[in-house]
């Protein structure tokens, strides 16, 4: 008996030998990945070699627009020195595309430096491809190639006219110095994929900030978009609507409604409207909304004249609970501190 015990056991083992690793998830993969990035963008900026030596891999290159490229040492040297007081450099990024090939992922997007230089502004837009491998338990970058791209100004670009004039995006959080005058801090697994600035009905400006997860095939499941839209100078009138239903976020009341929503649906019922111009960027971008969502929304007033309005609208598919359960989950996807700058009434 203890013999064929053993003889158990022993196969047992062999078996258990034979399983595979167990392999990191790739949502798990996607959200160190995109922490790492921005950890290295904070590395330039803040001229951290420490940071930079942990983060960047010792065979590392980085090539750029005119075919010059950099090794590892090379970076770190280059940031050895920090800039003179008042000198700075920032970077973001936009419309950031990850794919995960086990303990590789590769993100894609646009990255814009803002650089600060004897009281002279000026700012690069570059598209950009950055690789990173997990070697030993941990996530390097290995990799990384700038194209230069132009700032289009149009309707469909992914860049905001506003951006570093106002309100900018670092990693998840969208800094609004103008009214209203807050900070949004979004949830990493919403990752931003775009800005979307354009004029509606000749009356309005929107600018829009998106948000969003998909599935393998592309098709979003979550999505956040906050809207800023305001009376364009020239035209009369206000926003005017009460708060009927009201959700506290920051220091303010936001009128609270929910429903279901279906961009093909919304488009014909209103061409030319947030819907289709919302709908086209997120498809330029690899997106897929042609499904129904859920959707909770979230509007307030902005300025002492009521003639701008901040809205979030949170939309989820294949959402199986109800309403309640929705808002809940649209409130933790982000959160609002307010600010009051000197001078002003509020916003």
């Amino acid at each position: 008996m203890r013999t064929m015990i053993a003889i158990v056991l022993a196969a047992l083992m062999l078996r258990c030998s034979a399983l595979p690793p167990v392999v990191e998830s790739s949502a798990n993969a996607e959200r160190e990945v995109r922490k790492l990035e921005r950890a290295w963008l904070d590395a330039y900026e803040q001229y951290d070699t420490a940071a930079m030596n942990a983060i960047v891999a010792d065979d590392f290159v980085i090539t750029f627009p005119d075919g010059s490229t950099q090794t590892k040492a090379q970076v770190v040297a280059s940031i050895k020195t920090p800039p003179p007081p008042g000198n700075s450099t920032r970077f973001h990024t936009t419309e950031t595309r990850a794919r995960v090939y086990g303990d590789t992922v590769v993100l894609t997007g646009n990255v814009i430096g803002t650089y600060s230089q004897n009281g002279k502004s000026s700012s690069e837009h570059y598209r950009y491809t950055d690789t990173y491998v997990k070697q030993g338990g941990r996530w390097q970058v290995v990799a990384s190639h700038l194209s230069k791209a132009p700032v289009v100004a149009s309707k469909s670009s992914g860049v905001s006219s506003n951006a570093g004039q106002g309100r900018s995006v670092t990693g998840n959080k969208l800094l609004s110095l103008k009214p209203p005058s807050l900070a949004i801090e979004v949830d990493e697994e919403l990752p931003h994929v775009g800005i979307l600035n354009f004029t509606l009905k000749d009356a309005a400006q929107v600018e829009r900030y998106f948000y969003a997860r998909a599935d393998e095939a592309g098709r979003v499941q979550r999505l956040l978009i906050i809207q800023f839209e305001s009376i364009l100078p020239g035209v009369k009138g206000s926003y005017s609507f009460p708060i009927t239903n009201p959700t506290r976020l920051g220091d303010y009341d936001y009128d609270t409604t929910t429903g279901i929503f279906n961009f093909a649906k919304a488009i014909a019922a209103n061409p030319g409207a947030e819907a289709e111009h919302t709908k086209a960027l997120l498809e330029k971008n690899g997106f897929k909304v042609d499904h129904d969502f859920r959707v909770a929304r979230y509007a307030r007033i902005v300025g002492d004249e009521k003639r701008g309005e901040l809205i979030f609208f949170y939309l989820e598919a294949d959402a199986e609970e109800g309403f309640t359960e929705l808002q809940a989950r649209a409130k933790k996807s982000f959160q609002v501190t307010d600010y009051k700058p000197s001078g002003t009434t509020g916003s």
